[in-house]
């Protein structure tokens, strides 16, 4: 199973689905793997600054996966913001 295309109705899971979440205004809080390239994140990250949407750390792309319930990796994921 591809990490970019799970989601639920409280979060998504991948860099594609949190651009959509950032671009759409529905991110509550994002969580970054501490094993990522940072440069891979430029967009989300400047996006959340302009949001004010809060940013936590996982220590790495496969605790961050088995946070949400996967069975890959994950470089991050987003909490939706709830009644949206």
């Amino acid at each position: 199973m591809s990490n970019e295309k799970v989601h639920s109705n409280q979060y998504v899971v991948g860099l594609k689905q949190t651009l959509k979440a950032l671009r759409e205004h529905r991110a509550a809080s994002i969580v970054i793997a501490q094993d990522v390239h940072i440069h891979l994140l430029t967009d989300v990250l400047l996006q959340a600054q302009e949001q004010q949407v809060p940013i936590a750390f996982s220590e790495s792309r496969l605790e961050l996966g088995g946070q949400f319930g996967i069975q890959v990796k994950a470089m991050i994921a987003t909490y939706l913001k709830s009644g949206l």
